[in-house]
């Protein structure tokens, strides 16, 4: 349960965070080589990027708060959103004949180093961590009514 509530505090937090500051600050998210030309791109920016992002976070919280109800739930969608998010990178970085490199760091990497810098650091370790968090609560006496 410990891993289960870790990274799901640290997921929520993550994407609350994340998503709060593209809500109130959409053009912030030219670093990772949006254009964000037109009044049209920049609301998707703060609807989907902002506050979607933000309620996922809440849901992800929502398994640490009420883990009887939402802990199964939560892992199995941020296990499954993980996954898509690092499969579809790899898909798109050989698609699209991208960079495999994070170097160099920091802010002069960027746009080159975000999709593999987020596969890398965040999405794949997420999501093998947040499976094993789901196959080590199963049965778990917590969480069964």
């Amino acid at each position: 349960m410990k891993l289960a509530r870790f990274m799901l505090c640290i997921t929520g937090a993550t994407w609350v965070l994340y998503g709060g500051w593209l809500f109130f600050n959409p053009l912030g998210l030219r670093y990772a080589g949006f254009e964000l030309n037109h009044w049209s791109t920049i609301v998707e920016v703060q609807a989907m990027y902002g506050l979607a992002e933000v309620m996922l976070g809440v849901f992800a919280l929502l398994g640490v708060w009420k883990p009887r109800v939402y802990m199964h739930p939560a892992l199995l969608l941020w296990c499954m959103i993980y996954s898509s998010l690092w499969i579809g990178r790899v898909i798109g970085i050989i698609q699209w004949e991208g960079s495999w490199s994070i170097f160099p760091l920091g802010a002069e990497g960027l746009p080159d180093a975000y999709n593999p810098g987020a596969l890398y650091f965040l999405e794949l370790p997420s999501s093998i961590l947040l499976f094993i968090a789901l196959m080590k609560t199963r049965g778990h006496p917590e969480l069964n009514s």
